[in-house]
């Protein structure tokens, strides 16, 4: 008696079975191998780039108009981003993260130098991320600011008092007040809640109260790896955050939770990474750093219930990752041209960056993309359809001008060029890079 095969050994079930999985998989596989860069050799664009001094390890930009002045948050020593930084599961050694002390810097556009702000009331380890800027609305004349920071500090719970089960980093949310001009910023208070589990970006919505994405339900591991290039694991969420502002420094920078209330106001999505101002007062713009997506959205805020809320109208793939996006508004548009739209950094390559995180030599190439509707101006933004979207790339460098860029801003340059063109000034930010870059970009 001959023996029958089984059907699943026979090489037509296997070209069945791999037909189905493409139907299933195919589209996902591909974009994946598309935004990562697997097969992508990194590009060069051929322009004069400036390095900005002093400008180490800096996360996130923000051009405030009203000043015309560029705020950022930097590393400093170069040590901390290779031995702590919990955003990329870094845990080496948290003796070299209780004693960082990364600062705030002011870069000026026209002088193209940064200026170091000295900390008033502060003088705790601060490990720079994601950071916002907003205009201090009791200000007389128009020229204070608040300035929210990520910091993700060792957590003594874990290393001092041995609590295995307790978080590496006890990340939190520091606030801080400028006046401009001037060379200080003055400590607040921090805020902590147990929602906020692992910060990375920022949304000042009040004096009192802003938005944080978690970009990770998990800090470490394989399930983190899984986070990173399964874009279906959809765990990340954004945490609205409300607390109290008494007065005593002290009392909250010793106990951040204080007065400190948090829901969730946005789940679903897949890695939630940067947050951005858009082109209204209640826009807010939402990165998916790994999967490379730009949410556009709207937010509400229940002050009686201290609840936020916010609504996803349009999604738009880029290809490549993304970090932290901004919007362009173009003050010299008119009926002819408009040069608005988001500016967005990423990595061309994401796939190398994990082998490099603790190489300062290493060489992470990057993209920045501008994306406007095509029909600029006709039609509101947010209601447009993916597929009306023009996205083009502003800038693009193989790693060894800058590298790992996560924030870019552009600022209006006054006039044409000979050819008519328009024109504005690109400043670019990277975690890992040695210092911002600039350089003037066509709209």
């Amino acid at each position: 008696m001959t023996c029958s095969r089984s059907f699943y050994s026979t090489p037509l079930a296997v070209l069945l079975i791999t037909v189905f999985a493409s139907y299933l998989y195919g589209a996902v596989i591909y974009r994946t191998i598309v935004v990562s860069g697997v097969f992508r050799d990194p590009g060069h664009t051929a322009v004069d780039v400036i390095a900005i001094p002093n400008t180490l390890h800096c996360e996130d930009l923000h051009y405030h108009e009203p000043s015309g002045q560029i705020f950022t948050a930097c590393e400093d020593d170069e040590k901390t981003r290779y031995s702590w930084f919990p955003p990329l599961a870094n845990f080496d050694d948290p003796t070299v993260g209780s004693r960082a002390r990364g600062s705030f810097k002011v870069i000026n556009p026209k002088t193209l130098e940064s200026t170091t702000l000295r900390f008033e009331n502060f003088d705790g380890a601060f490990v720079t991320h994601g950071i916002d800027v907003l205009d201090d609305p009791q200000s007389q004349d128009g020229n204070d600011v608040y300035i929210f920071a990520v910091n993700h500090k060792v957590n003594p719970e874990h290393y001092v008092k041995n609590n295995a089960s307790a978080p590496e980093s006890h990340s939190v949310v520091e606030i801080f007040h400028h006046g401009i001009g001037s060379n200080s910023v003055r400590h607040v208070r921090s805020v902590w809640h147990p929602l906020i589990r692992t910060p990375n970006d920022i949304l000042a919505v009040s004096t009192s109260s802003f938005f944080v994405t978690n970009d990770h339900q998990y800090r470490k591991g394989y399930m983190r790896n899984v986070e990173d290039t399964w874009f279906g694991s959809k765990w990340s969420n954004t945490i609205f955050v409300e607390f109290a502002v008494d007065g005593d420094d002290t009392r909250s920078a010793h106990d951040d939770s204080k007065g400190v209330l948090a829901s969730v106001s946005l789940e679903g999505f897949h890695n939630n990474n940067g947050l951005g101002h858009g082109k209204t007062s209640r826009d807010i713009l939402i990165g998916s750093a790994s999967s490379g997506t730009l949410h556009l959205g709207a937010y509400s805020v229940d002050p009686a219930m201290a609840v936020g809320r916010i609504s996803v109208s349009q999604s738009i793939q880029l290809d490549s990752t993304i970090d932290n996006p901004s919007y362009f508004a173009d003050p010299y548009a008119n009926s002819t041209f408009d040069g608005s739209g988001y500016v967005l950094a990423g990595l061309s390559k994401a796939a190398n960056l994990l082998q490099n995180i603790r190489n300062p030599q290493g060489q992470d190439s990057v993209y920045v993309w501008m994306v406007k509707p095509l029909n600029q101006g006709s039609t509101n933004a947010a209601g447009e359809d993916s597929s009306k979207w023009r996205k083009r790339l502003l800038f693009e460098d193989d790693g060894s001008r800058i590298r790992t860029a996560s924030s870019a801003v552009l600022v209006p340059i006054d006039g044409f060029t000979d050819s008519g063109q328009r024109r504005a000034q690109l400043f670019v930010s990277g975690f890992l890079s040695k210092s911002v870059v600039t350089c003037a970009v066509d709209l």
